[in-house]
């Protein structure tokens, strides 16, 4: 009855639950757009999908908002963070529709992936600003019980936006790149309603608190680098919270060898690879399990938070994590890898839910847009990283017994050094 409480407290304050619709019609845009560009890049019968293509659309898409993420989260410490929820998705709706044109106009591949980087990087200054938003709306008691709400129903929002995305991709005819485009164009509109959306939180309810007069040009750029190095200085005086970053990191190099692996079985493997509907449909319902696990995992940490502190809560996440690894190892059939990802969203969200919390607990507010930043950066990165591995060493069909063993390793050495090190109490 207490977490129940908790979630009542939580969804009682009208600024969380706007701030929350923005997240959720955002996300569930974001779905859509994604199956749209997946389908596009490589479940089309013109291109042939293995480790190599993926990793370069990953690579492509989220590497060039790493360069500049860590600088944007001084931004959202200094711009009202309700204006960029507003501008962004309305910025991201605008780019999103010239994908759609560049779709139907049978241009280069690497021209839609180029306006796609600016479309994805945008997302990622969304999620931050929302992310370094959440203490500003709740109690900073509450904040565990809001990150096991929002990321998750946002989660929960993007599977259903991809679950549309497929089934309006069949309604419009299957496999072909007008009916991409038509998808993309769907998504362009839910990103204008997540942005007036934005419209119903006050212009400084998200803060941050008025600031002195920035400075400008030259000044301002050096002034970025010395802020970013103090929120870099503030993650490594919190003990707990430079123990997440390495957490995340290595959670999220784990988590995208499993994402390509599950792509490659997809669509290759489980699928006949001149039937990408059928690839994209199996897919989908990896994604759409995997997101119940994400919810299920949400659910259970508040109330692991009641039992556990912290750090244990990851050691026990990283644990199970890697016996699902051994038991997911070699997947002969659909069913095992469906189970598997079940599983392997429970810890993801578990893992997740527990970092966020822990950033917004030990950074003040005066960093913390830096730091969610940062975080977004490692997040990214580690995924990246994977991908490229998974390039290098994961054959056509996804199989690789030796692969999902490393990554089992990894995430059991990462508890058992967890647990080496922890403190009785953490901040």
């Amino acid at each position: 009855m207490s977490y129940i409480s908790d979630v009542a407290t939580v969804v009682r304050g009208s600024g969380f639950r706007r701030l929350l619709s923005v997240r959720m019609a955002g996300q569930f845009a974001d779905g859509v757009f994604q199956t749209a560009l997946a389908s596009y890049v490589l479940f089309s019968p013109e291109r042939q999908a293995d480790a190599q293509s993926i990793a370069s659309a990953f690579a492509i898409l989220i590497l060039p908002y790493c360069v500049i993420g860590p600088f944007v989260g001084v931004f959202i410490d200094r711009w009202q963070r309700r204006q960029i929820l507003l501008i962004a998705n309305f910025a991201r709706a605008t780019l999103v529709a010239s994908i759609a044109l560049i779709a139907l106009s049978s241009a280069p591949e690497i021209a839609l992936l180029s306006v796609g980087v600016l479309a994805v990087s945008i997302n990622r200054l969304v999620l931050s600003a929302l992310g370094a938003s959440v203490p500003r709306v709740v109690p900073l008691d509450n904040v565990v019980t809001a990150n096991a709400i929002a990321p998750t129903l946002g989660t929960l929002s993007t599977v259903l936006g991809a679950g549309l995305g497929v089934y309006l991709r069949s309604l419009f005819g299957g496999a072909t790149d007008t009916n991409d485009a038509m998808l993309i164009a769907v998504a362009a509109g839910l990103y204008v309603a997540a942005g007036s959306l934005a419209l119903r939180l006050g212009r400084r309810a998200l803060g941050p608190e008025p600031a002195a007069e920035l400075p400008a040009a030259l000044k301002a750029v050096i002034e970025v680098a010395r802020e970013l190095a103090a929120g870099v200085g503030q993650i490594r005086r919190h003990h707990t919270a430079s123990t997440a970053f390495v957490v995340t990191a290595i959670q999220r190099f784990c988590f995208g060898l499993a994402s390509v692996t599950a792509v490659l079985l997809a669509r290759n493997t489980f699928s006949d690879p001149l039937n990408p509907d059928a690839g994209l449909a199996l897919l989908a319902q990896v994604v759409l399990i995997a997101g119940a696990g994400f919810f299920v995992g949400a659910v259970l940490t508040p109330e692991l938070s009641r039992y556990l502190s912290p750090i244990n809560i990851l050691i026990s996440a990283l644990s199970f994590a890697a016996i699902t690894q051994l038991i997911i190892a070699t997947p002969q059939t659909k069913t095992p890898l469906l189970i598997g990802v079940f599983f392997v969203g429970i810890s993801a969200q578990v893992t997740k839910v527990c970092v966020d919390s822990i950033l917004q607990r030990t950074i003040p507010d005066e960093f913390r847009g830096r730091t969610f930043s940062l975080y977004d950066v490692v997040f990214n990165v580690a995924f990246v990283a994977a991908a490229s591995v998974g390039a290098i060493v994961l054959p056509a069909s996804g199989r690789s017994l030796l692969t999902n063993l490393v990554v089992a390793g990894l995430y059991a050495g990462t508890a058992i050094v967890l647990w080496w090190r922890r403190k009785p109490t953490t901040t």
